[in-house]
């Protein structure tokens, strides 16, 4: 049987010279455990708070606010060498929200969300603040699924003008399919910025701005990819030819 993960906002602290820490998980969590999943007391989980560690816990008592203490303590090693944000255009309907889950599975550290000139997508200021917290959960499912205990960073929705000169310094390249280099002459480097654009493209305005920028551009092969799929395509480019995914 597979161990349930689940992810906590409390910070762990384990002093071999006192008793083991209890954590105490809200209703959603209590629910999922012991409705769900059917875990009784005594029936051990293991716990991630984005400190990069996993913390084995058993349960004390399963009711509406589910009691665990922590047993043990172990530094995750799924993490990736290189620290890849992934600089994604808006996506309409809810595109957005499988680029997250899957761009967390593939191993990026970060995730900044951009409109563009061509982003169909437009997100209010308050409705992107209801977003966010509802990409961060999604992440966070995310890394409890693939075994992961960092969860990468979920920025704020920007302009890409913003970024471009936020950021102007930094080793960075843009999918465009119409690009002569590939991902093979990327020199090795512990950080990479990916920018991938919405359903229509980069508009010329941008790609000179990234060119300005010291961006480079690259294609993730011959064909034309979507806004959706790009992503994890270069993703999984780079992780192969520098991460840890060779």
């Amino acid at each position: 049987m597979r161990t349930t993960r689940l992810h906590i906002p409390d910070v762990i602290t384990i002093d071999n010279g006192t008793d083991p820490p209890i954590v105490t998980l809200d209703s959603d969590a209590s629910r999922y455990l012991c409705k769900v999943m059917r875990y009784d007391v005594g029936d051990q989980v293991v716990l991630f708070n984005g400190d990069g560690n996993d913390y084995t816990a058993s349960i004390l008592n399963a009711g509406k606010s589910v009691q665990l203490q922590i047993n043990a303590s172990s530094r995750n090693t799924t993490e990736s060498p290189v620290h890849i944000t992934l600089v994604q255009a808006l996506a309409k309907g809810t595109k957005l929200e499988l680029i997250i889950q899957k761009a967390t599975e593939l191993g990026v550290g970060r995730i900044t969300p951009v409109s563009t000139e061509r982003s169909v997508l437009q997100v209010e200021k308050k409705r992107s603040e209801r977003k966010l917290e509802h990409w961060n959960k999604i992440a966070s499912s995310a890394c409890a699924q693939c075994n992961r205990s960092v969860i990468p960073t979920i920025d704020p929705i920007i302009e890409l003008s913003q970024w471009f000169t936020e950021h102007e310094s930094e080793h960075s390249v843009l999918i465009d399919p119409a690009a002569t280099s590939s991902f093979k002459a990327l020199v090795p480097n512990n950080a990479i910025n990916i920018l991938v654009g919405p359903e229509g493209g980069f508009s010329d305005k941008e790609l000179a701005l990234a060119q300005a920028s010291g961006v480079a551009t690259v294609r993730c092969g011959p064909r034309v990819l979507r806004t959706e799929t790009a992503g994890f395509a270069a993703i999984a480019i780079v992780q192969a030819l520098i991460g840890d995914m060779s």
